[in-house]
């Protein structure tokens, strides 16, 4: 919520109503900072940070600050100031020379101030003149057309605007001449609530720099709202940070906490909620990068298993479709499904497996020195394949097979005789552990 304040030192305060205020708040605090670097202003002049609100000058806000501020933050997406880096090179590349020429055709306002001017290495200095004239026009149409900046976030033709009758955040956006009365009670447009607020032009820098960005609303304290978010959108992962660096911090973690997702190919914001139980089971995985997998399907289609297991954890689904598409690959990946198993032990409900897991284990190693190399391999597609097609009763037939053949007695096959389903980590334990390889291929630590 924002608020006018008379006759005090700062004109404006706002606090952390919900997400739209807190991510706003964030780019605000950033844009400050960056008139402070800069030497426009002094912090003490410019804004205040209390608990749950911050008070600061409006007209500190203007719109060449703001541009230059974009021009800064968002430096690698601005065209031009990659010509201009490379035109502060004495001698240029054959490649250099292509990038530069691509580069002034790269969008409709490149082209628009550049037009039939081609680099041929001798003409800097027009193309350097150019871009110091028109340095604001090329920040802001490049900034609100963008697909990774402005308009990945709000209606473009709203940046600068005064607060309408429609918010300007994508996904709260609507056409109001055709949709104004449907969204209105009694099909009545006076009685639609709305807020829109100039400085929600501040929330694309609330976000992380990534194709899926985030968006931490830990908004108890503006101070650890900023931190948080502040390391979460200069992470080159920021789906690991949030999910793994980050999971032992004490800022946000001990508590349910509030994601705000915007992808790129879509036009509308998505919120997941990291609830404790979620976060007991991030901060119980020791090897993250176990799960940091790119799964070929074809030539066409990866699987993104990071994305793919942190999203069931999120959302308390078990891991089962994950495990068994490693345990059928012809790759070896032992080390990574013996991490998901913990993980997804964690999401059956805890550590109740972990003896029987064990003795699986060991008893998987102890078939390994009985029996020769193929007849192993033999039970073990066996077995893939029951657990895979579901047919447990199958699968315990052949573990029984296998125990008469190698005379190894299995004590953790009794849990699975008696509930399979509640068990199945002790029946992945057992499959991946009659592997051979000491590594495995996708780097990783010796198997225990």
């Amino acid at each position: 919520m924002k608020s006018i304040i008379k006759n005090e030192r700062f004109d404006t305060k706002m606090e952390t109503s919900d997400w739209r205020y807190s991510a706003s708040i964030v780019g605000l605090i950033k844009y400050f900072n960056y008139l402070v670097g800069k030497g426009y202003e002094t912090e003490a002049n410019v804004y205040k940070i209390d608990e749950d609100l911050i008070s600061y000058d409006s007209e500190a806000i203007t719109e060449e600050r703001y541009l230059l501020f974009v021009e800064d933050y968002f430096e690698r997406a601005m065209h031009h100031k990659v010509v201009e880096e490379i035109l502060s090179s004495a001698e240029f590349t054959v490649e250099q020379i292509k990038l530069v020429n691509d580069k002034l055709k790269a969008n409709t306002i490149m082209k628009k101030i550049f037009g039939d001017i081609k680099f041929s290495g001798e003409n800097r200095e027009l193309i350097l003149q150019k871009i110091n004239e028109n340095r604001l026009l090329l920040i802001k149409e490049t900034y609100r057309t963008g697909k990774s900046l402005y308009a990945d976030f709000s209606n473009t033709n709203s940046l600068f605007e005064e607060p309408g009758s429609i918010c300007r955040i994508q996904n709260y956006n609507i056409d109001a001449p055709k949709k104004s009365k449907s969204i209105s009670y009694n099909w009545d447009f006076k009685t639609y609530k709305f807020d829109d607020e100039k400085e929600f032009d501040f929330i694309p820098f609330a976000f992380s720099k990534s194709y899926e960005a985030f968006f931490i609303n830990n908004n108890y304290s503006i101070r650890e709202l900023y931190k948080t978010n502040n390391l979460l959108s200069n992470s080159n992962n920021p789906r690991s940070t949030l999910f793994c660096d980050l999971k032992n911090s004490s800022d946000y973690i001990d508590f349910d906490v509030e994601v705000i997702i915007k992808n790129r190919n879509v036009d509308y914001f998505e919120t997941l909620y990291i609830r404790k139980d979620a976060i007991k089971i991030f901060k119980a995985i020791d090897e993250y990068k176990a799960i940091k997998i790119r799964y070929k399907i074809n030539d066409n289609y990866y699987i993104d298993f990071e994305k793919k297991v942190t999203d069931k954890i999120l959302n308390n689904i078990k891991l089962d479709e994950l495990i068994e598409m490693l345990i059928k690959s012809n790759s070896n990946y032992s080390y990574n499904i013996k991490t998901l198993i913990k993980i997804n032990t964690l999401i059956y409900g805890g550590d109740k497996m972990d003896k029987q897991m064990k003795s699986a284990y060991a008893s998987a190693k102890r078939v390994m020195r009985e029996i020769p190399e193929n007849k192993v391999n033999s039970y073990k597609q066996k077995l893939i394949s029951a657990i895979t097609f579901k047919d447990y009763e199958r699968f315990c037939e052949i573990l029984l097979q296998l125990s008469s053949y190698s005379g190894v007695v299995f004590d953790f096959a009794y849990d699975l005789f008696q509930d399979f389903d509640d068990n199945k980590n002790i029946a992945y334990t057992f499959i991946n552990a009659l592997n051979n390889e000491s590594k495995k291929e996708n780097g990783g630590k010796k198997d225990e």
